[in-house]
Protein backbone atom coordinates (compact mmCIF):
# COMPACT_ATOMS: atom_id res chain seq x y z
CA UNK A 1 0.00 0.00 0.00
CA UNK A 2 1.64 2.91 -0.90
CA UNK A 3 1.25 6.05 1.56
CA UNK A 4 0.67 9.77 0.14
CA UNK A 5 2.62 12.92 1.32
CA UNK A 6 -0.97 14.11 2.89
CA UNK A 7 -1.64 10.73 4.25
CA UNK A 8 2.06 10.62 5.82
CA UNK A 9 1.60 14.15 7.68
CA UNK A 10 -1.46 13.35 9.09
CA UNK A 11 -0.60 10.23 10.45
CA UNK A 12 2.26 12.38 11.77
CA UNK A 13 0.12 14.31 13.60
CA UNK A 14 -0.98 11.64 15.69
CA UNK A 15 2.75 11.14 17.17
CA UNK A 16 3.52 12.59 20.43
CA UNK A 17 6.36 14.49 20.25
CA UNK A 18 7.00 13.86 24.03
CA UNK A 19 8.03 10.63 22.68
CA UNK A 20 12.06 12.29 21.63
CA UNK A 21 12.72 13.91 24.61
CA UNK A 22 12.00 10.77 26.46
CA UNK A 23 14.01 9.18 23.85
CA UNK A 24 16.79 11.53 24.45
CA UNK A 25 16.65 10.89 28.38
CA UNK A 26 17.02 6.76 27.85
CA UNK A 27 19.34 6.93 25.61
CA UNK A 28 21.54 9.70 27.90
CA UNK A 29 20.59 8.30 31.18
CA UNK A 30 23.30 5.23 31.79
CA UNK A 31 25.81 7.48 30.49
CA UNK A 32 25.48 10.06 33.22
CA UNK A 33 24.67 7.31 35.82
CA UNK A 34 28.20 5.98 35.36
CA UNK A 35 31.84 7.48 35.80
CA UNK A 36 32.29 8.16 31.87
CA UNK A 37 31.43 11.68 31.95
CA UNK A 38 34.32 14.29 32.05
CA UNK A 39 34.18 16.86 34.63
CA UNK A 40 35.44 20.31 35.21
CA UNK A 41 37.32 20.26 38.88
CA UNK A 42 35.26 17.76 39.86
CA UNK A 43 31.70 19.23 38.27
CA UNK A 44 29.94 18.55 35.38
CA UNK A 45 29.71 21.60 33.24
CA UNK A 46 26.81 22.82 31.31
CA UNK A 47 25.56 25.94 29.31
CA UNK A 48 22.52 27.27 28.52
CA UNK A 49 21.87 29.67 26.18
CA UNK A 50 18.29 31.20 24.33
CA UNK A 51 18.30 31.26 20.49
CA UNK A 52 15.92 32.33 18.10
CA UNK A 53 14.44 29.71 15.59
CA UNK A 54 12.63 30.17 12.43
CA UNK A 55 9.20 27.90 11.48
CA UNK A 56 7.13 27.66 9.04
CA UNK A 57 4.86 30.50 8.49
CA UNK A 58 1.28 29.36 9.69
CA UNK A 59 -1.70 30.75 11.16
CA UNK A 60 -1.29 28.04 14.30
CA UNK A 61 2.72 28.63 14.24
CA UNK A 62 2.33 32.46 14.25
CA UNK A 63 -0.45 31.92 17.50
CA UNK A 64 2.16 29.84 19.05
CA UNK A 65 5.36 31.37 18.92
CA UNK A 66 4.57 34.43 17.83
CA UNK A 67 6.64 36.72 14.90
CA UNK A 68 9.73 38.90 15.44
CA UNK A 69 7.90 42.13 13.73
CA UNK A 70 8.12 45.44 15.89
CA UNK A 71 5.11 46.70 17.89
CA UNK A 72 4.30 48.52 14.36
CA UNK A 73 3.81 45.33 12.13
CA UNK A 74 2.49 42.11 13.05
CA UNK A 75 3.59 40.13 10.10
CA UNK A 76 7.37 39.61 10.78
CA UNK A 77 8.64 36.49 10.77
CA UNK A 78 7.66 33.61 12.59
CA UNK A 79 10.41 32.70 15.20
CA UNK A 80 10.14 30.13 17.95
CA UNK A 81 12.46 30.52 21.20
CA UNK A 82 14.46 27.95 21.86
CA UNK A 83 16.37 27.46 25.06
CA UNK A 84 19.05 24.49 24.75
CA UNK A 85 20.94 22.85 27.89
CA UNK A 86 24.22 21.67 26.32
CA UNK A 87 27.08 19.35 28.50
CA UNK A 88 30.08 21.13 26.88
CA UNK A 89 32.59 18.35 27.80
CA UNK A 90 31.10 15.37 26.82
CA UNK A 91 28.95 17.48 23.78
CA UNK A 92 26.13 16.42 24.67
CA UNK A 93 22.31 18.21 24.04
CA UNK A 94 20.30 17.46 27.70
CA UNK A 95 17.30 19.43 27.09
CA UNK A 96 16.10 22.05 24.94
CA UNK A 97 12.54 24.11 25.13
CA UNK A 98 10.56 25.44 22.89
CA UNK A 99 8.46 28.36 23.25
CA UNK A 100 6.43 31.56 22.48
CA UNK A 101 9.17 34.44 21.39
CA UNK A 102 8.22 36.57 24.23
CA UNK A 103 8.95 34.10 26.84
CA UNK A 104 11.49 34.93 29.52
CA UNK A 105 14.74 33.08 28.68
CA UNK A 106 14.85 32.83 32.84
CA UNK A 107 11.69 31.44 32.80
CA UNK A 108 12.94 28.41 29.90
CA UNK A 109 16.47 28.05 31.82
CA UNK A 110 14.31 26.86 34.80
CA UNK A 111 12.63 24.27 32.59
CA UNK A 112 15.79 22.95 31.67
CA UNK A 113 17.57 22.67 34.48
CA UNK A 114 14.90 21.26 36.23
CA UNK A 115 15.50 18.43 33.76
CA UNK A 116 18.44 17.69 35.02
CA UNK A 117 16.84 15.44 37.99
CA UNK A 118 15.31 13.07 35.46
CA UNK A 119 19.19 12.00 34.43
CA UNK A 120 20.44 10.72 37.74
CA UNK A 121 23.45 12.76 37.37
CA UNK A 122 25.46 12.20 40.54
CA UNK A 123 27.90 14.99 40.53
CA UNK A 124 27.21 18.59 41.19
CA UNK A 125 26.61 20.31 38.41
CA UNK A 126 27.56 24.21 37.67
CA UNK A 127 25.85 25.78 35.01
CA UNK A 128 27.09 29.13 32.74
CA UNK A 129 25.15 31.49 31.54
CA UNK A 130 25.66 34.75 29.44
CA UNK A 131 24.48 38.42 29.88
CA UNK A 132 20.60 38.14 30.78
CA UNK A 133 20.30 36.06 33.66
CA UNK A 134 21.87 37.32 36.78
CA UNK A 135 18.34 38.62 38.12
CA UNK A 136 18.25 38.02 42.05
CA UNK A 137 14.98 35.62 41.73
CA UNK A 138 16.62 33.88 39.14
CA UNK A 139 20.15 33.01 41.54
CA UNK A 140 17.61 32.03 44.75
CA UNK A 141 16.17 29.30 42.44
CA UNK A 142 19.70 28.26 41.35
CA UNK A 143 20.43 27.79 45.20
CA UNK A 144 17.16 25.88 45.58
CA UNK A 145 18.01 23.74 43.43
CA UNK A 146 21.19 23.34 44.39
CA UNK A 147 22.79 24.05 41.11
CA UNK A 148 26.50 26.33 40.85
CA UNK A 149 26.34 28.97 39.04
CA UNK A 150 28.75 31.28 36.94
CA UNK A 151 26.98 34.33 35.34
CA UNK A 152 28.20 37.10 33.35
CA UNK A 153 27.24 40.60 33.89
CA UNK A 154 26.22 43.50 31.48
CA UNK A 155 27.50 47.04 32.23
CA UNK A 156 24.48 47.99 34.00
CA UNK A 157 23.54 45.33 36.22
CA UNK A 158 24.39 45.39 40.35
CA UNK A 159 26.44 48.78 39.58
CA UNK A 160 26.41 49.92 43.11
CA UNK A 161 27.50 47.09 44.84
CA UNK A 162 30.45 46.60 42.23
CA UNK A 163 31.28 50.34 42.91
CA UNK A 164 31.70 49.31 46.47
CA UNK A 165 33.97 46.56 45.66
CA UNK A 166 37.66 46.80 47.31
CA UNK A 167 39.27 44.12 45.00
CA UNK A 168 38.59 42.76 41.69
CA UNK A 169 37.26 39.28 43.44
CA UNK A 170 35.17 39.37 46.52
CA UNK A 171 32.06 38.32 47.95
CA UNK A 172 29.08 40.98 47.61
CA UNK A 173 25.94 40.96 49.22
CA UNK A 174 23.19 41.68 46.73
CA UNK A 175 20.05 43.33 49.07
CA UNK A 176 16.86 42.73 49.08
CA UNK A 177 16.19 45.82 48.47
CA UNK A 178 12.40 47.60 48.13
CA UNK A 179 12.46 48.42 44.47
CA UNK A 180 14.33 45.00 43.63
CA UNK A 181 11.61 42.81 46.00
CA UNK A 182 8.49 45.05 44.35
CA UNK A 183 9.81 43.34 40.92
CA UNK A 184 10.22 40.25 41.72
CA UNK A 185 6.63 40.44 43.90
CA UNK A 186 4.97 41.25 40.25
CA UNK A 187 6.67 38.77 38.23
CA UNK A 188 7.16 35.93 40.64
CA UNK A 189 4.82 36.35 43.41
CA UNK A 190 5.58 32.91 44.75
CA UNK A 191 9.25 33.58 45.47
CA UNK A 192 8.47 37.01 46.99
CA UNK A 193 7.63 36.16 50.50
CA UNK A 194 10.63 33.79 50.47
CA UNK A 195 13.09 36.21 49.38
CA UNK A 196 11.71 39.18 51.76
CA UNK A 197 12.47 36.94 54.56
CA UNK A 198 16.24 35.96 53.30
CA UNK A 199 16.68 40.34 53.15
CA UNK A 200 19.99 39.65 50.88
CA UNK A 201 22.02 37.34 48.47
CA UNK A 202 26.04 36.39 49.23
CA UNK A 203 27.41 36.26 45.78
CA UNK A 204 31.14 36.21 44.68
CA UNK A 205 31.95 38.96 41.52
CA UNK A 206 35.14 38.63 39.62
CA UNK A 207 35.67 41.58 37.52
CA UNK A 208 39.12 41.49 34.59
CA UNK A 209 40.03 43.52 31.79
CA UNK A 210 39.18 42.43 28.00
CA UNK A 211 41.97 43.44 25.49
CA UNK A 212 39.14 45.86 24.15
CA UNK A 213 39.09 47.91 27.77
CA UNK A 214 36.02 46.55 28.25
CA UNK A 215 34.80 44.92 31.83
CA UNK A 216 34.35 41.35 32.07
CA UNK A 217 32.28 41.02 35.03
CA UNK A 218 30.99 37.49 36.30
CA UNK A 219 28.89 36.45 39.19
CA UNK A 220 29.06 33.18 40.68
CA UNK A 221 29.22 31.30 43.90
CA UNK A 222 32.24 29.13 43.39
CA UNK A 223 34.92 28.74 46.02
CA UNK A 224 37.16 30.91 46.24
CA UNK A 225 40.00 27.88 45.67
CA UNK A 226 38.48 28.69 41.94
CA UNK A 227 41.11 32.00 40.64
CA UNK A 228 39.55 34.73 38.76
CA UNK A 229 41.68 33.38 35.63
CA UNK A 230 40.12 30.10 36.20
CA UNK A 231 36.69 31.50 36.07
CA UNK A 232 37.52 33.49 32.71
CA UNK A 233 38.57 30.61 30.96
CA UNK A 234 35.39 28.75 32.57
CA UNK A 235 33.05 31.56 30.83
CA UNK A 236 34.92 31.24 27.53
CA UNK A 237 33.87 27.63 27.32
CA UNK A 238 30.11 28.27 27.03
CA UNK A 239 31.65 29.23 23.58
CA UNK A 240 30.76 25.40 22.90
CA UNK A 241 26.76 26.01 22.77
CA UNK A 242 26.99 28.79 20.12
CA UNK A 243 28.71 26.61 18.13
CA UNK A 244 26.24 23.56 18.53
CA UNK A 245 23.34 25.79 17.58
CA UNK A 246 25.37 26.66 14.25
CA UNK A 247 26.06 23.03 13.41
CA UNK A 248 22.01 22.44 14.82
CA UNK A 249 20.79 24.73 12.30
CA UNK A 250 23.35 25.21 9.46
CA UNK A 251 24.91 21.54 8.96
CA UNK A 252 21.78 19.74 10.16
CA UNK A 253 18.84 22.07 9.32
CA UNK A 254 17.13 22.12 12.24
CA UNK A 255 14.67 24.76 10.87
CA UNK A 256 13.74 23.20 7.93
CA UNK A 257 10.36 21.81 9.60
CA UNK A 258 8.13 19.39 7.53
CA UNK A 259 5.23 20.93 8.03
CA UNK A 260 3.35 23.67 8.79
CA UNK A 261 1.39 22.23 12.00
CA UNK A 262 2.82 23.41 15.58
CA UNK A 263 3.36 19.79 16.11
CA UNK A 264 5.47 19.35 13.17
CA UNK A 265 7.92 21.99 15.12
CA UNK A 266 8.27 20.58 18.02
CA UNK A 267 8.63 16.76 16.73
CA UNK A 268 11.70 18.11 14.00
CA UNK A 269 13.54 20.02 16.72
CA UNK A 270 13.63 17.43 19.13
CA UNK A 271 14.27 14.41 16.55
CA UNK A 272 17.33 16.48 15.23
CA UNK A 273 18.36 17.26 19.09
CA UNK A 274 18.14 13.27 19.10
CA UNK A 275 20.11 12.38 15.77
CA UNK A 276 22.58 14.92 17.18
CA UNK A 277 23.33 13.50 20.37
CA UNK A 278 23.63 9.77 18.80
CA UNK A 279 26.26 10.81 16.31
CA UNK A 280 27.94 12.98 18.89
CA UNK A 281 28.13 9.72 21.19
CA UNK A 282 30.09 8.06 17.90
CA UNK A 283 32.31 10.93 17.35
CA UNK A 284 33.26 11.00 21.06
CA UNK A 285 34.59 7.25 20.15
CA UNK A 286 35.88 8.07 17.13
CA UNK A 287 37.75 11.29 18.82
CA UNK A 288 39.67 9.66 21.37
CA UNK A 289 40.85 7.61 18.63
CA UNK A 290 42.02 10.56 15.82
CA UNK A 291 43.64 12.20 19.05
CA UNK A 292 45.58 9.12 20.39
CA UNK A 293 46.72 9.00 16.65
CA UNK A 294 47.77 12.53 16.28
CA UNK A 295 49.96 12.17 20.00
CA UNK A 296 51.33 9.20 18.64
CA UNK A 297 52.26 10.87 15.12
CA UNK A 298 53.57 14.04 17.29
CA UNK A 299 51.14 16.60 15.44
CA UNK A 300 50.93 20.23 16.15
CA UNK A 301 47.57 20.46 17.01
CA UNK A 302 45.07 17.35 19.23
CA UNK A 303 42.83 15.91 16.40
CA UNK A 304 39.36 15.14 15.92
CA UNK A 305 37.04 14.56 13.88
CA UNK A 306 35.53 16.49 10.79
CA UNK A 307 31.39 17.20 12.43
CA UNK A 308 30.67 17.70 8.60
CA UNK A 309 31.39 14.45 7.34
CA UNK A 310 30.54 12.38 10.31
CA UNK A 311 27.04 13.97 9.92
CA UNK A 312 26.51 12.49 6.19
CA UNK A 313 28.41 9.15 7.02
CA UNK A 314 25.86 9.01 10.38
CA UNK A 315 22.37 10.11 7.73
CA UNK A 316 24.09 7.46 4.57
CA UNK A 317 24.89 4.63 7.45
CA UNK A 318 22.41 4.70 10.26
CA UNK A 319 19.12 3.87 8.29
CA UNK A 320 20.48 0.22 7.19
CA UNK A 321 22.23 -0.28 10.98
CA UNK A 322 18.94 -0.07 12.20
CA UNK A 323 17.54 -2.27 9.64
CA UNK A 324 19.87 -4.77 10.12
CA UNK A 325 17.95 -8.04 11.73
CA UNK A 326 21.17 -9.62 13.38
CA UNK A 327 23.04 -8.08 16.80
CA UNK A 328 26.39 -8.92 14.98
CA UNK A 329 26.10 -7.57 11.97
CA UNK A 330 24.50 -4.72 13.45
CA UNK A 331 27.63 -4.11 15.66
CA UNK A 332 29.96 -4.76 12.94
CA UNK A 333 28.49 -2.15 11.02
CA UNK A 334 28.52 0.45 13.66
CA UNK A 335 32.22 -0.16 14.01
CA UNK A 336 32.75 0.61 10.54
CA UNK A 337 30.90 3.49 10.98
CA UNK A 338 33.09 4.77 13.36
CA UNK A 339 36.47 3.74 11.90
CA UNK A 340 35.07 5.65 8.64
CA UNK A 341 34.58 9.00 11.26
CA UNK A 342 38.34 8.38 11.82
CA UNK A 343 39.63 8.54 8.54
CA UNK A 344 38.40 12.55 8.35
CA UNK A 345 40.11 14.74 10.79
CA UNK A 346 40.96 18.08 11.71
CA UNK A 347 43.14 20.20 13.71
CA UNK A 348 41.66 21.20 17.19
CA UNK A 349 42.53 25.04 17.39
CA UNK A 350 42.45 27.44 20.34
CA UNK A 351 39.06 28.99 21.62
CA UNK A 352 38.11 31.98 19.89
CA UNK A 353 39.68 35.40 21.40
CA UNK A 354 38.55 36.73 24.89
CA UNK A 355 36.03 39.03 23.05
CA UNK A 356 34.07 38.52 19.55
CA UNK A 357 35.42 40.64 16.90
CA UNK A 358 32.89 42.94 14.98
CA UNK A 359 33.12 42.39 11.42
CA UNK A 360 34.22 45.36 9.73
CA UNK A 361 34.59 44.00 6.04
CA UNK A 362 32.70 45.35 3.38
CA UNK A 363 29.31 43.25 1.69
CA UNK A 364 30.77 43.42 -1.43
CA UNK A 365 34.47 42.00 -2.27
CA UNK A 366 36.35 42.51 -5.16
CA UNK A 367 36.90 38.77 -6.04
CA UNK A 368 32.77 38.13 -6.05
CA UNK A 369 31.58 40.04 -9.16
CA UNK A 370 28.09 40.11 -9.98
CA UNK A 371 27.03 38.91 -13.47
CA UNK A 372 25.64 42.20 -14.47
Amino acid sequence: MQLSVQGYLQQRKRLNPEIFPYLNRKYLMDFYRSDEPRLWKGYLLIAIDGSKAEVPNSKDNREAFGNSGNQHSGKGQVRALVSGMYDVLNHFYLDIEIEHICISENELAKRNLKQLKKFGIRKPVVAVFDRGYPSLEFIDFLETEGIHYLIRLSSNDYMAERKRMQSADEKVILKHSFARLQKIRKKHPERYEQMQKKGSTLVRISKSTLPSGNELALMTDLPDTITAEELADLYYQRWEIEKKYNTLKNKMKFESVTGKATVYVHQDFWAQVLVYNMVQDIRNSADEEAAAAGRENRNKYPMHTNENVAIGLFKETMLKILLEPEEKKRIKKLGELQEEMERYVLPIRELPGKERRKNISNKYKNNQKSSF
